[in-house]
């Protein structure tokens, strides 16, 4: 890879892969803010945001191969909300 002179203290490359999601958590600290409490949101936040992602690109999956699992994502959704109505008794 080739590598640019930057100006003094830009010595940071650019991957050009964007930005993370990491990179724009700010945490603000003050009373009400505890870093165990600040910690476990940014966890919260990488299993949410980063981790599928990272999973998704993992491998490749064909078009096909997705459609599918949408397929049973879904279907498995409607049994679970169909269960929940009947147990609720509004079925």
């Amino acid at each position: 890879m080739w590598t640019v002179p930057r100006p003094p203290g830009r010595e940071t490359t650019n991957t050009g892969g964007g930005e993370s999601p990491l990179a724009r958590e700010r945490t603000e600290r003050g009373p009400g803010n505890e870093f165990e409490r600040e910690l476990r949101r940014l966890k919260k936040d990488f299993q949410k945001n980063v981790l599928p992602a990272v999973k998704r690109h993992s491998f490749y999956v064909s078009k096909s191969e997705m459609r599918r699992i949408k397929e049973r994502k879904a279907a498995r959704r409607r049994r679970r909300q169909l269960r929940k109505l009947q147990r609720l008794g509004r079925i």
